[in-house]
This record gives structure tokens, sequence and C-alpha cells, in this order.
């Protein structure tokens, strides 16, 4: 069972890392004041930022069960 949690947790903190990188600062909305905003993108203007908000909340939630479980 241990080395379950470890490799969930390996995977858990691998995607976390991901959803982090590709996620866009908070900068990144200027551009569409010059035309390169990306309204036409497969989520939508907002969507794609709430659907990797919401998996980074599930992936962080996710690490702290593994990291308190394997202590």
């Amino acid at each position: 069972m241990e080395t379950f949690v470890w490799v969930l947790h390996l995977l858990v903190s691998v995607v976390l890392c991901g959803l982090v990188l590709v996620q866009h600062g908070k900068g990144a909305d200027m551009g569409a004041a010059f035309g390169t905003g990306s309204a036409g993108s497969l989520f939508g203007s907002s969507g794609s930022a709430n659907f990797l908000s919401r998996s980074t909340a599930v992936a962080a939630t996710l690490f702290f069960i593994t990291s308190l479980s394997l202590t």
C-alpha cells in the first residue's frame, strides 16, 4: 500500500508541476489588447483558466493528502 501511495504521490507531483507551468500569468491578458488574445481557443476566452485552476486545485489537494499519508 505504501508503494502505491509513493507512486501516486510522484504522479501527482509531476502533474501539478505541469499544470502550474501551463497556466498563464496575470500579465498574459495584456496580449488581448494587441490582438493576440486566445478568444478562439478550445476552451473559450476564460474557460481554459477555469479548467486549469480547478485541475491545479485538485492536484494540489491530492498532493497534500498523499504527503500527509506518507508521514
